[in-house]
């Protein structure tokens, strides 16, 4: 809709910091990661006249790689946990330091909005669009997490710690009609201000904003529980309840913008040239059938009575056999006779130098040059596991986590304070809090790996204790890996007992003791 340059007019509010142009660029970043990139249509003339258009065949690399970057670096298995705030940390933890109504209600708020499964989802989101936004509130008595994807977000103003101000811009269609709703999120000397305006498109295809709505009560029923505008008192909040996250990457294409870039922002000419490699290798299969070229007058043929048209006895449907002039072979009988002239595959070429793209690619977007892999037998690209913490797919997961962690303990927060501030929201907790949070690295690292670095580094000697051993391999407290070491340490003495106990008597067969 041109919406940026649009909020730029608008008079209410403060002025969007960016423009249309670069709004251009999401949407291209867009058509990449759905698969459906300019040049992946193939339109051009034949000599023939005709056109030729389809589809190139397509490895869609966006997606694969946003998605894999997005498993690494949180997944099912992450685990926030929250706590009362101390100035202290114990040197030893339990299970009992997370059993507390602050915890136990931050996981109640992840569960009822399904976060793990969603905020999974949106990060993939993130690394194939360049961000996400988070926006949390409260509705009858409940907390709120609703996600927006980059072109949703505008932001108005920004500090060395990202984004203060923005609009949040959402679209429904109802009966008929489409409606846009913009979050205003503003702030002043004393309060976080969100105010709510309703726009009606006034052209027929929707692509407009159209009227602000002023007369809330003929708006559709999803906004009838809106407040038109809603204040956060700066001595009740810490923050705004927004949240925008991007990919820790520079935006080196406006250096100036606030906006996060996807990860293959600087690749595109990479996956141009993997989409051509990859629909070549299926136009090799095609131009590979079988083709034998014969003399026309050696195909026989018959006259149909009821149409008049020519039948040949073979099928060219099956495009083996192609018919060819005699006058061409200069009257040669040994040149007429039926000639193969099938083409020599190319794939294992084709093959190699899309594992070479691949690795290119990979070291594009932060991965190891060896993450990603075409194999030939199943015709997918699979995704290598992280062998080591000295891998670049390792660093840059590690990297990128930094902002993700920084998101959460601001989302935490926020949850806390909107709890604790609106008394229709049973909440029984503290606002000042301590969140940590495991991200599990379990999946990206390679523990024989690891081992075997661990050990050569130190002579084949231990590294760590045992009891710091059991905590990382099994991610539990102290108390619980004492715990498992008090029992391995029991089940060892029993096992072992006294040597007088398995022989008997004085140590010799056979005899007992007197």
């Amino acid at each position: 809709m041109g919406l940026a340059t649009t909020l730029q007019n608008v008079t209410d509010h403060k002025k969007v910091m960016v423009d249309d142009q670069q709004y251009s660029l999401i949407s291209e970043w867009f058509t990449i990661y759905q698969s459906h990139p300019g040049w992946q249509r193939i339109h051009r003339q034949l000599p023939d006249g005709t056109f030729l258009d389809r589809q190139m065949y397509s490895l869609n690399m966006g997606q694969v790689s946003a998605k894999k970057m997005a498993s690494l670096v949180f997944n099912q298995k992450a685990l926030i946990s929250v706590s009362k705030h101390q100035d202290k940390k114990p040197e030893q933890t339990s299970p009992d330091d997370y059993d507390n109504a602050e915890n136990n209600f931050i996981h109640g708020v992840l569960q009822d909005n399904h976060f793990y499964h969603n905020f999974e989802r949106y990060l993939e989101y993130m690394f194939g669009t360049g961000g996400i936004v988070l926006r949390l509130y409260t509705d009858r008595g409940k907390v709120k997490i609703r996600f927006a994807t980059a072109d949703s977000f505008y932001p108005i103003s920004s500090d060395a710690n990202g984004v203060t101000e923005c609009v949040i811009a959402s679209s429904i269609v109802s009966n008929g009609q489409r409606y846009t709703l913009l979050e205003w999120h503003e702030e002043d000397d004393s309060s976080y201000i969100v105010t709510n305006e309703v726009y009606k498109s006034v052209d027929d295809k929707g692509n407009d904003l159209g009227m602000k709505i002023v007369d809330w009560s003929v708006l559709p029923e999803a906004f009838k529980n809106m407040a038109p505008q809603t204040r956060y008192s700066k001595a009740l909040y810490s923050q705004p309840t927004f949240i925008y996250l991007k990919p820790n990457l520079a935006n080196n294409l406006e250096m100036s913008s606030p906006l996060g870039v996807p990860i293959y922002a600087n690749a595109k000419d990479t996956l141009k040239e993997l989409d051509e490699a990859f629909d070549m290798l299926w136009q090799e299969f095609k131009m590979g059938r079988r083709r034998i070229v014969a003399p026309s007058s050696q195909l026989e043929s018959s006259v149909d009575p009821v149409t008049g048209k020519r039948r040949f006895t073979v099928d060219f449907k099956e495009e083996v056999y192609m018919p060819y002039s005699t006058e061409m072979s200069g009257g040669d009988g040994e040149s007429t006779k039926p000639t193969d002239i099938t083409l020599p595959l190319r794939n294992e070429s084709i093959v190699a130098g899309i594992n070479d793209l691949l690795h290119m690619y990979a070291s594009q977007v932060g991965f190891s040059s060896d993450a990603f892999t075409f194999d030939s037998k199943t015709g997918m690209v699979t995704a290598t596991a992280v062998v080591s913490e000295n891998s670049d797919t390792y660093q840059t997961k590690n990297s990128h986590e930094t902002l993700i962690e920084d998101a959460l303990h601001h989302m935490c927060q926020v949850i806390v304070e909107l709890a604790h501030n609106d008394p229709s929201v049973q909440y029984s907790g503290v606002t000042d809090i301590d969140v940590s949070v495991n991200f599990d690295d379990s999946i990206a690292k390679d523990r024989d790996e690891n081992l075997k670095y661990y050990m050569t580094a130190n002579g084949n000697r231990p590294v760590m204790s045992q009891l710091e051993s059991i905590k990382r391999a099994m991610s539990v407290t102290d108390t619980e890996a004492q715990e498992m070491l008090d029992k391995i340490n029991a089940e060892s003495a029993n096992v072992e007992g006294d040597i007088s106990d398995i022989v008997g008597g004085n140590g010799k067969d056979g005899e007992a003791n007197a």
